[in-house]
């Protein structure tokens, strides 16, 4: 009992940070829309992709494999440490400069635009820095000291909120003549300072942790951080590759569905930059739960306990289905509202509400995938979200040329890659750990529990409008109400907190 508390103290504890990280980032995004416009969001957010990208070549899927590594104890934390910096940096500082000597090329093959090399150029002295940050929070994970890698999340995004909250105040919006790259060189900025945190965790705590002794030469260890790392590597390429595909072909398909081009690159700005983030910030539960999952599941698999395997997916499942439904529910009824309210972005309810449904599909998956890799089989969520992202790709190409209906057919899309990922998720784990779900049954309580929202969001809608609140008060008062609904309701029908913790 002490064992599962802990683990979902150490879940809280980086949802707190999450929310908190995701939080400052919708901040962010209502400052970058403000200072960049549509237009200069869509240029910003079409080379996003190609960074993320390289981010994920230079963590090298080190943050998983060192979790879990350093969870399984078999190795002192000095040669897991040394052993991983040695690896992502040997191969993120070569990575670095080509990115600089090769970025005009790349922007003009890309975008057929080279002059958008400065945004490589801003973005790319992050790359060493997200690299050693990355070691850095996967030791704190698999060690299940919480606090500095959630510290180290919230830290970046106040200092990049902050710097263009400054920039706003002091130019105002549209007076920079260059506002994308000004706005791209302040993540390698938030990068750094994250890092600097990390470091000064690891420097004021390493004799807090004991240290264990080699059972194998060097050799054996990079061989076992290479093995957990490249199928962590290859999914997240994967889905960087797919960022810069949707980057490249979405704008064009829909030039192909009747927008013009401004009008194509603004609504890829307003999908990627503003309605997309909206549907991901939930995901801060299962984020925090797929990392603490993974020395948990590795541990209980290692000591050959299926029945403890099994137990802690159950509980995953049941913990994610208890803020999943409501969640969903208040985006179908709120989203598009509380979107506009934010972002000023005016998408259409029958654009979102695909992403919306999806995005429940997309929080399960998390969760899935975190119990996966914990089992070792960093390989599965990869060769599913292959198939997934061939899923989305034939539904984008379907879909989005048609005449007046590409925005929708976009949405529907990407709706469909977060549900076939979760079909096969699920699948694998079954069969991996021989745990029986019943849905009905994980489902009822929190559906049940959130069957009243529709009315009370409505009834909160029409007092405050009755009353002439302004339209930030009216939602900020329908969110609080059905916030307490829920978790009356769950309190009514006998839910103990114990059952989750």
């Amino acid at each position: 009992m002490a064992s599962q508390r802990s683990m979902w103290r150490g879940t809280l504890t980086l949802t707190g940070a999450a929310l908190a990280a995701r939080g400052l980032g919708l901040v962010y995004r209502v400052l970058l829309a403000r200072f960049l416009g549509a237009e200069g969001l869509g240029t910003f957010q079409l080379v996003l992709p190609v960074y993320l990208f390289l981010v994920t070549l230079s963590t090298a899927g080190m943050p998983v494999a060192v979790s879990q590594t350093v969870g399984e104890g078999r190795w002192s934390r000095d040669a897991i440490l040394s052993t991983s910096f040695r690896a992502v940096l040997t191969f993120t500082i070569p990575l670095t400069v080509a990115w600089l000597l090769l970025s005009r090329p790349l922007a003009a093959i890309l975008y057929r635009d080279a002059h958008l090399a400065p945004l490589f150029w801003a973005l790319a002295p992050a790359l060493p820095a997200v690299a050693a940050g990355a070691v850095l929070r996967g030791y704190f994970l698999g060690m299940q000291v919480m606090r500095w890698p959630a510290w180290a999340q919230v830290a970046e995004p106040v200092l990049r909120v902050a710097a263009l909250a400054w920039l706003l105040g002091a130019l105002g919006p549209g007076q920079v003549t260059d506002a994308p790259t000004a706005a791209a060189a302040l993540i390698p900025l938030g990068e750094c300072f994250s890092l600097a945190l990390l470091a000064f965790a690891y420097w004021r705590e390493p004799r807090t942790f004991p240290a264990r002794p080699h059972s194998t030469p060097p050799r054996g260890l990079t061989a076992a951080l290479w093995r957990l790392a490249w199928p962590v590597t290859a999914g997240r390429l994967l889905g960087s590759l797919v960022g810069v595909a949707q980057a490249a072909l979405i704008p064009r398909l829909l030039q192909r569905s009747g927008l013009t081009e401004p009008e194509a690159v603004a609504y890829y700005g307003q999908l990627t930059g503003m309605a997309l983030p909206f549907i991901l910030f939930p995901t801060a539960l299962s984020v925090a739960l797929s990392h603490n999952l993974v020395p948990r599941i590795a541990e209980a698999s290692g000591q050959n306990r299926p029945t403890e395997v099994q137990r802690i997916t159950h509980q995953a499942l049941s913990a994610t289905a208890y803020w999943t439904v409501p969640v969903t529910t208040v985006l179908v009824f709120l989203g598009p509202r509380l979107d506009d309210l934010l972002f000023h972005s005016h998408i259409p309810r029958e654009v979102f509400w695909p992403l919306v449904l999806g995005g429940m599909f997309l929080y399960f998956d998390v969760a899935l995938a975190g119990i996966l890799r914990g089992l070792g089989r960093t390989e599965v969520p990869v060769r599913n979200e292959l198939v997934a992202s061939l899923a989305e790709i034939a539904a984008l190409l379907w879909w989005a040329p048609h005449p007046g209906r590409g925005t929708i057919g976009v949405a529907g899309a990407i709706a469909v890659g977060f549900v076939v990922a979760f079909a096969l998720d699920l699948r694998a784990v079954v069969r991996l750990t021989g745990v029986r779900i019943s849905w009905m049954r994980l489902l009822a309580r929190p559906c049940l529990a959130a069957a009243p929202l529709p009315l009370v969001l409505a009834l909160a809608q029409s007092l405050t409008h009755l009353w002439h609140w302004a339209t930030a008060a009216s939602t900020l008062a329908g969110l609080l109400l059905a916030a307490v609904c829920y978790g009356a309701t769950l309190w009514v029908s006998g839910l103990e907190i114990t059952q989750l913790t």
